[in-house]
């Protein structure tokens, strides 16, 4: 026999449930980190005096900045990253494109490079009765690392691309169609109907590789 259940109970079953989710959707968003890899990993990086580090290396996706681990396992910045030429983890490279700045290498010829920014949502506690709510933070001056962690309450929201390619004697960056069409202006309307006719989007790298080399094509 099926006792009818009414619906006051099934609320408050149903209230639950969502309660639930809501508490394991925090605690995994908790999990997230500020660095690109999963983890610290084994890279090369080449100096310009010909000196070669081999060090376990993560690229802070918050500050745009390399990081490795020292001999004592202590977090550490490089004391010296005007003196640095690439970046080396597993089969990908890391090239620097000003004097603070990092992108990695997705096609060598022409250069085509992606630098990655997150950014950051801050964790409001839980409260009896409620939701947990997250607010954007678009700027990242004001976050504390120290040696390269990330505030307790801070989480990776979103990992934005800004492209970089080789044009003339240098690089021209861009991370919207706007500033794209501007670096191309030349075949704006041409580009502008490949853009729309593939529905390239600027938040997938393989599309954008391939706009790049249709672009420079045209050329």
């Amino acid at each position: 026999f099926i006792y009818p259940i009414n619906k006051s109970k099934m609320k408050y079953i149903l209230i639950l449930l969502i309660s639930c989710f809501e508490l394991f959707n925090v605690y995994s968003q908790e999990d997230n980190t500020p660095y690109l890899f999963p983890e610290f990993t084994k890279g090369y990086v080449y100096y310009k005096d010909g000196r070669i580090f081999h060090v376990p290396l993560n690229y802070n996706l918050f500050n745009g900045k390399f990081f490795f681990i020292d001999n004592d396992n202590i977090k550490k910045e490089f004391s010296d990253p005007n003196m640095v030429t690439s970046l080396k983890i597993g089969e990908r490279t890391f090239l620097p494109v000003s004097s603070k700045e990092t992108a990695e290498l997705i096609q060598s010829e022409p250069k085509i490079l992606v630098q990655y920014n997150g950014t950051r949502k801050i964790k409001k506690d839980l409260t009896y009765g409620g939701k947990t709510e997250t607010a954007s933070v678009e700027g990242y001056s004001n976050l504390i690392y120290g040696s390269g962690d990330y505030q307790a309450n801070t989480f990776l929201d979103k990992i934005k691309y800004k492209f970089y390619i080789e044009k003339g004697k240098g690089f021209k960056s861009f991370s919207t169609e706007k500033q794209f069409l501007k670096i191309f202006s030349k075949h704006k309307e041409q580009l502008k109907q490949y853009i729309d006719g593939n529905k390239i989007d600027f938040e997938t790298i393989g599309e954008v590789k391939k706009l790049c080399n249709y672009a420079l094509s045209l050329n």
